[in-house]
């Protein structure tokens, strides 16, 4: 899959500096119903808002990761999967490293009992529908203060403004 963004300390925080930390892997979604709405996650615990996914297991496949993350994220099969890329962050401030691959992903489905985890649960994390106009502002035009939220932020944006050079909505 192809590299779409390398986010450091740099970027984020200004300082140079990198992480030896063996990569966490994850697969995540863009993931659009039939009515042309998009799942955003949200966090009521953080005020946060990303897009659905998570940690790919061990011996487990990328996008099997990613059919489980978005049924029990948001309760919806993916019935068509493309690959946007992936995203590399390098996090020194806290010795981390993580791989994101991201998929761009249609349901037939709509919103089904989401399989939250006691995390997910604790946080109040929610899945919810907005137009790409919607999504776009609330993914890009969000604030955020944690060094955390911004690395989360960035690669969300990149992954969405590779995904929207392919939207011919």
């Amino acid at each position: 899959m192809k590299l779409i963004k390398e986010i450091t300390d740099m970027d984020i925080l200004g300082r140079n500096g990198l992480s030896a930390a063996k990569p966490r892997l994850t697969a995540r979604a863009i993931l659009k119903n039939r009515d042309n709405l998009y799942a955003v996650m949200h966090s009521e615990k953080f005020a946060f808002y990303s897009f659905p996914g998570g940690g790919v297991e061990e011996n487990e496949k990328v996008t099997e990761a990613l059919k489980r993350e978005i049924f029990e994220e948001t309760g919806c099969r993916c019935d068509i999967i493309e690959e946007i890329g992936s995203v590399y962050e390098n996090r020194a401030c806290c010795d981390y490293t993580q791989i994101s691959y991201y998929f761009a992903v249609t349901t037939n489905d709509f919103e089904l009992k989401p399989q939250l985890t006691d995390d997910e649960i604790r946080h109040k994390t929610t899945a919810a529908w907005f137009t790409l106009e919607e999504t776009i502002k609330i993914i890009k035009e969000s604030v955020y203060f944690s060094t955390q939220q911004k690395y989360l932020q960035a690669r969300d944006i990149a992954a969405l403004e590779e995904y929207l050079k392919s939207v011919d909505e």
